[in-house]
């Protein structure tokens, strides 16, 4: 009777009918002896994991990863294991499909506080899902929203389990043994946990359906942690993560973001994984209960019997997982069950194989989980082989900054230098780089473009991407964000952009120094110019406000070898190699333009001669030749003072106030010859939005103060005033650099 009355379930699923397997069945699995050879539609055998390890199918071939193409808009590998970052042209298209929202730099506030099911996406795509291909995988999209920190992120959940046929996983050849490296399965499959009883109770210390200790969820999809190995968690083993899993990409973080899975969230920051009732979310109208494994903090609702298992330990450990199997609530079994995703029969359906999900089912005290086809659920025993179909969750911003940025890991992206040289010239047609940069070269000559004709020049192009709302152009370089300021070229003809940091709140919880007592930068990006050193008579070697020997050059920016500091944001952009493979190998030092006349003025720069001074200030200039002309010379830095050009060797170095200007709201004085323009933007031809701050904080120059070694000169948070500020104070922290754009493109992928 029980084999006949399964059979029956089968077909009608086989025919698409909305099946409903009532959570509570009266049915004991135990005495029901459910056997998978009866379904047609599973078509498998019970395998269990002691005997099938080493008898793996044949890989299925690409197509194995479409489910039904004429049903889905898809978009190519999102991913470039190459450079490490995200493609730009296919994320933009992903994110199209999803929001039917065209993303530059200018507007990804337009993706924040939205949520988009997968319906709305299909109404978004011609009533067709979406596929695309992440890490060598293919995904659907099934859910866009926010997460505790306001972040778009986007969830994707693998489209099928036979993709996985034939690719690394860990496995254990009994349930006790420690796994090693063999094959998925022709049919992607895995058991939620292996060898154990089915008379296992709901009451033991570590049920053999809680998700937080399964086997599925440490092992197979390679998030590590202690699982069971016995029926209730009598023994267990604790599993490391694997490097040369198929899902290493997405479970292995690195420390500077070459992996997928840097780029993921975890559920404990995601809300509607920490609050998730199926009964509320009224699934089914007919079951009155909640369901374990949904959410991942404690749970409050009503369970049948005593299957809450939140106040068990391990419950929750998966909310740190970056990969995970999705709930009951998130998938729902059909088109009037939809749950919160709100998928198609298309996106649920799986071939050859039902799919486990991380709900626990059902009433009786036997350890087994959910499954589902396209219109239907059942259960089944934990040590059952079920397909394996995991989800992550996709950060969107860290995506598009990954996407945009001219570097990758150990080359330039050819597309966004070609992008970038575009805004550069002002050229709207499709042409190459070397093209542009040698009509770049003609244009400059023995001078300089600035950024204000930058500005101009980016506005004729009709791709916005790098273009922020104040039409200014944004590079992504490193990571960190950075404004286009000046363009000339070296003696070789070789054309060098000069890049200031946009602003410092991005340096928020990244690397700092030692130095004064912080690790890691505040929330205004700041630090102090020295650490409160008091004045010292004329001719000593240490003075105050001599940013040769500056708190900010020597430890923030690593430039002194003896306090190098390898955990600075800024490390990456210091390191050279001796094949091109390192953003230092790009980056020049001022000394290194010193015979462009244009940039000779880092050499030999003057307030004086630049902004209508009076007399010249401290630190400007390089050059050991200049005399300051200054009536508090017995207050003064000069090339003498130990270090005080020693800058000059530097890659990223604070800008001078001759450089950024002096703001709007200051007036040329009477005995000035420099022209207004000159004045208020300095040698480079800055806006007031470019001299701004977030963060309302007022930003360090190099330039020291001519009368007070105790002070250097600021400008202003919103950027229309210069000041000055004692050296012991904090103020944000913005260098600058210059970039070889000619070699730049020639080591381009």
């Amino acid at each position: 009777l029980t084999l006949m009355l399964f059979s029956i379930f089968s077909f009608l699923i086989c025919n698409n009918f909305k099946v409903f397997f009532n959570f509570v069945t009266n049915i004991n699995l135990e005495n029901n002896k459910i056997s998978q050879t009866n379904s047609s539609n599973n078509a498998l055998t019970d395998q269990n994991i002691n005997n099938n390890e080493d008898t793996q199918d044949s890989p299925q071939n690409e197509n194995s990863k479409i489910t039904n193409t004429s049903t889905c808009v898809s978009v190519g590998e999102i991913w470039n294991d190459t450079t490490k970052k995200f493609k730009k042209n296919e994320l933009l298209q992903l994110i199209k499909y999803a929001t039917n929202t065209n993303i530059t730099i200018n507007n990804l506030n337009a993706l924040k506080g939205i949520t988009i099911n997968a319906n709305d996406m299909r109404t978004y795509n011609s009533s067709k899902d979406i596929l695309v291909t992440l890490g060598g995988l293919q995904w659907t999209a099934t859910y866009f929203s926010q997460d505790t920190s306001g972040n778009p992120i986007l969830t994707l959940w693998l489209s099928n389990s036979a993709q996985l046929a034939g690719k690394n996983v860990y496995k254990a050849s009994s349930s006790t043994a420690i796994p090693t490296r063999m094959s998925f399965d022709s049919y992607g499959q895995s058991t939620w946990n292996s060898g154990f009883s089915s008379s296992n109770s709901p009451g033991s210390a570590y049920p053999d359906n809680m998700y937080g200790t399964s086997y599925i969820r440490a092992v197979t999809l390679n998030n590590g942690g202690w699982y069971t190995t016995s029926s209730g968690g009598g023994s267990g083993i604790t599993f490391a993560k694997k490097s040369d899993s198929v899902f290493s990409p997405f479970t292995n973080t690195t420390s500077n973001k070459i992996s997928i899975a840097d780029y993921l969230i975890t559920p404990e920051n995601v809300s509607w994984q920490k609050y998730q009732s199926y009964k509320q979310l009224r699934l089914d109208p007919t079951w009155l209960y909640d369901l374990a494994n949904e959410s991942w903090n404690g749970q409050t609702g009503s369970f049948y019997g005593n299957h809450n298992y939140s106040n068990k330990t391990n419950y929750g450990v998966w909310k740190n997982d970056l990969l995970w199997i999705p709930s009951a609530s998130e998938l729902g079994y059909s088109n009037s069950l939809i749950g919160i995703w709100n998928l198609s029969i298309n996106q649920r359906s799986n071939p050859n194989s039902w799919t486990w999900s991380r709900s626990l089912c059902c009433s009786g005290n036997d350890a087994n989980g959910v499954l589902y086809t396209g219109e239907g659920r059942t259960a089944n025993y934990v040590s059952y082989n079920q397909a394996c179909r995991p989800a992550l969750h996709l950060n969107i911003i860290e995506a598009i900054n990954s996407a945009f940025d001219i570097w990758g890991y150990t080359k330039f992206d050819s597309d966004n230098l070609n992008l970038i040289l575009k805004y550069a010239y002002g050229t709207n047609t499709n042409t190459t780089s070397d093209s542009i940069l040698s009509s770049l070269n003609s244009t400059i000559g023995s001078g300089a473009i600035k950024s204000s004709t930058i500005k101009t020049n980016a506005n004729k192009v009709t791709d916005k991407t790098f273009i922020n709302s104040n039409s200014e152009l944004v590079i992504k370089f490193g990571g960190l964000s950075w404004y286009a300021t000046f363009l000339t070229k070296n003696t070789s003809g070789q054309v060098i952009l000069t890049l200031w940091l946009a602003d410092s709140g991005q340096l928020f919880g990244k690397g700092k120094t030692g130095a004064d007592g912080n690790t890691k930068y505040n929330f205004y990006g700041s630090g102090t110019f020295n650490s409160g050193s008091p004045p010292y008579s004329d001719g000593t070697s240490a003075i105050s406000n001599n940013y040769g020997n500056s708190n900010i050059r020597t430890n923030y920016f690593s430039s002194a070898s003896a306090t190098t500091n390898t955990a600075s944001v800024f490390n990456a952009y210091l390191k050279t190699s001796s094949n091109y493979i390192s953003m230092g190998d790009f980056i020049v030092s001022p000394n290194g333009l010193n015979m462009q006349d244009a940039q000779n003025l880092q050499k030999t720069q003057t307030a004086k001669s630049t902004l209508g001074f009076r007399y010249n200030l401290p630190n400007e200039s390089y050059s050991n030749l200049i005399n300051y002309s200054n009536p508090y010379k017995n207050l003064s830095l000069s090339a003498s003072t130990t270090n005080y050009t020693a800058w000059q060797n530097d890659k990223l170095w604070l800008p001078s106030l001759s450089e950024v200007g002096l703001g709007s709201t200051n007036t040329i004085s009477t005995n000035s010859t420099a022209s207004n323009n000159l004045r208020t933007g300095g040698l480079w031809g800055l806006s007031t939005a470019q001299r701004s701050n977030t963060n309302k904080t007022a930003t360090w120059l190099r330039s020291g103060h001519i009368t007070d070694k105790n002070l250097a000169y600021t400008i202003s948070a919103d950027g229309t005033d210069y000041g000055y500020a004692s050296i012991d104070t904090q103020n944000a922290i913005r260098p600058a650099l210059h970039l070889n754009l000619t070699l730049a493109c020639q080591y381009a992928s």
